[in-house]
């Protein structure tokens, strides 16, 4: 089959916010979920605003709950209300719980017509999350919470692309079967008409996200790309995506592991050790996160 070898005509970020409000991830169309993880990603919201906007899902601050309560967080005491899950985990968890809600239910509306193996690329998503926020405890603890926020999306613009071109995103898959195991970039540039990773910064940028957050949704392939004011977390991000990889948290685009960013661990002052560490502890982090938000 030819379809690898068309010239794609390129996407420009106005038909990006376009495609993302006609499927209600922006604009005044947007409702539920992605309207809630917009919200809760801005940092400038307060414990009193989230508590607010958990107030009006219940079954969002169930899932908050049952998540807080989980052995991801290792708590020994039970938490019954949103004050005590504020209280005892903190604002930047509760909001990484939510958004992580969120994004299940962003994803799972369009499963039974995807190419894409949604189940799967949500659980990679949950292995970049929680792998990126381990990695930043260790040498940038400040940075934790955007980690997991932003391990957590940095695969929503699939969610866009697929709408975008769905022939480019068919024929990379199509690639990918007959056993072509590039980088997801380069499939890109030849078949598709628009990047993943500029779907999700272009639609971070509309979220009004902070600008350490659309540079590590932009680069979180390549984050020495990034500027060296946020490299750092363009890096925690990329080595916590190849860490979810190795885990066996593969998805349809990126069925293999690949190989540690090199550069990337030397940028964020980490050794071997360190690393292995976190990806040896990381399937049971995993299972917990996924127990305790999706009841698998």
């Amino acid at each position: 089959m030819d379809s690898h070898h068309r010239a794609p005509s390129r996407i420009d970020r106005a038909q990006i916010l376009k495609r993302a409000t006609a499927i209600g991830v922006l604009g005044a169309g947007a409702s539920g979920a992605p309207r809630i993880m917009a919200a809760l990603c801005d940092p400038r919201i307060d414990a009193r605003e989230v508590q607010c906007l958990l107030h009006k899902e219940p079954a969002l601050s169930a899932r908050v709950l049952r998540v807080a309560n989980s052995p991801y967080y290792g708590q020994s005491r039970s938490i019954t209300t949103l004050d005590r899950a504020l209280v005892i985990l903190g604002l930047e968890a509760v909001r990484g719980i939510a958004a992580a809600a969120c994004l299940d239910r962003t994803m799972s509306r369009g499963m039974d017509q995807s190419p894409i193996d949604m189940p799967a690329l949500l659980q990679h998503s949950l292995a970049t999350a929680a792998a990126a926020e381990s990695l930043a405890r260790i040498r940038s603890p400040a940075l934790a919470s955007d980690a997991f926020i932003a391990g957590l999306l940095h695969n929503l613009g699939i969610l866009v692309q697929m709408n975008i071109d769905s022939p480019g995103i068919m024929a990379m898959i199509e690639l990918r079967r007959a056993g072509d195991n590039r980088d997801m970039r380069a499939l890109e540039r030849e078949n598709a008409s628009v990047g993943h990773e500029e779907c999700i910064a272009v639609i971070f940028e509309a979220w009004e996200m902070p600008e350490s957050l659309i540079a590590a949704a932009r680069h979180h392939h390549d984050p020495m790309a990034a500027v060296e004011l946020h490299r750092t977390l363009a890096s925690l991000i990329n080595l916590g995506a190849d860490l979810g990889l190795a885990n066996g948290s593969t998805f349809t685009l990126e069925p293999l592991p690949v190989a540690r960013n090199t550069p990337a661990v030397a940028w964020l002052g980490l050794d071997e050790g360190q690393v292995d560490a976190v990806a040896t502890a990381l399937p049971e982090r995993v299972a917990d996160l996924k127990h305790a938000l999706l009841g698998a």
